[in-house]
């Protein structure tokens, strides 16, 4: 049966991890993209049970589903700025809280809430680097007139969000401190930003967040940090796809594999087909999306070193691995087991990532 395995120690070990780094600071547990991954009915109840009572979703159908299944007290934050009517009514039926991230988007919230009859909790963003959504760091007086003039709004936290915090830490403290100073000029004017939070799982491990009252992770807990740690911090990499052998046959020296014929066998070979391709995940990974000078010679030496020290993709069968033969099929692979002893109906391990895991496949926590 196919299927995506959670191994629940080692989420477990990472949440330990995390709570151990964040020192006492509330956490938000980010469970964005199906809980990146791993299911998020599934990895919300394992926070829960952890003690982290704090979420953070981007689509505001997320917060809902969380009502439903029984997060009846926690707070949600949906961390994608409204932009319509239906948004600000999915937040307000799930209780959740609205982030703003211009003035039109709390002019938008204001008139809703004031026509459902409700104050809706919302977190002020602010763009300090990322481009998405947030108020300029300048707009100072944009956000005081939500305090001011907005009644039917309860501003309870201001964030921001650190896009280079896994490569360039001193960019990240410094917009670490425009958060701090917008924080402090709505102070001043004497309105209570509330919870301030801006780290991510990267600047979590590399930065200095004592200034911040909250923190929020969500790779972390997959023990999949976006840059490379000595000892990873004590973080183990969770999860690992599940399919069994369809069929053990021979090869004959001569004989291909695969669309392309892309592997041919030199001599006679057992191998094992199994029913899991890269419809499910295997073998899938993020194309190159950037095109400075830099990255486009960071990718040609990647894959100068590729040529010359090649990763080759393997599957694991009675705990032994056994190279992968040709491409990888949309719902197929074929694998060397010569060296081997299975059988069809072995059960076979896939390592993959959760978040290129094909949604449909079963999430099982173990």
């Amino acid at each position: 049966m196919k299927a995506y395995i959670v191994e629940k120690d080692k989420l477990k070990n990472n949440i330990d991890v995390v709570k151990r780094k964040a020192a006492g600071k509330p956490i938000y547990g980010v469970i964005k993209g199906n809980g990146y991954g791993l299911g998020l009915l599934q990895l919300a109840r394992i926070l829960r049970d952890e003690g982290i009572d704090r979420f953070a979703v981007t689509e505001p159908a997320d917060a809902i589903k969380l009502r439903m299944a029984g997060f009846i007290d926690e707070e949600i934050l949906v961390m994608r700025s409204v932009a319509t009517e239906a948004d600000v009514s999915d937040i307000i039926e799930a209780r959740a809280v609205a982030t703003i991230g211009s003035y039109d988007d709390a002019v938008l919230l204001s008139g809703v809430a004031e026509r459902h009859a409700e104050v809706v909790e919302a977190h002020l963003k602010i763009d300090t680097g990322m481009g998405r959504y947030g108020f300029m760091p300048t707009e100072t007086e944009r956000m005081l007139s939500i305090f001011r003039f907005m009644p039917k709004i309860s501003i309870t936290g201001i964030y921001t969000h650190f896009p280079c915090a896994f490569s360039n830490l001193k960019r990240s403290a410094a917009q670490l401190e425009e958060l701090l100073e917008v924080a402090a000029r709505l102070k001043e004017a004497g309105c209570d930003p509330g919870c301030i939070h801006a780290a991510n799982s990267s600047f979590l491990f590399r930065g200095n967040f004592a200034a911040t009252d909250a923190v929020r992770v969500g790779s972390a807990f997959l023990g999949r940090l976006p840059f490379r740690a000595k000892g990873n911090y004590g973080l183990q990499p969770v999860g690992y796809a599940r399919s069994d052998v369809a069929q053990v046959r021979w090869l004959n020296e001569g004989q291909t594999v695969g669309y392309g014929s892309a592997f041919t066998a030199k001599k006679g070979m057992r191998v094992a087909v199994i029913p899991f391709g890269y419809a499910d995940g295997f073998a899938v990974s993020r194309s190159n999306d950037l095109f400075r000078f830099r990255d486009k010679v960071r990718y040609i030496l990647h894959d100068v070193k590729n040529l010359f020290n090649p990763r080759r993709l393997t599957v694991t069968i009675n705990g032994k691995r056994a190279p992968v033969l040709g491409h990888v099929g949309m719902v197929h692979v074929v694998a060397d087991v010569s060296a081997i002893r299975c059988e069809a109906g072995d059960e076979v391990r896939i390592e993959l990532s959760p978040l290129f895991a094909n949604p449909l496949l079963e999430r099982i926590y173990e």
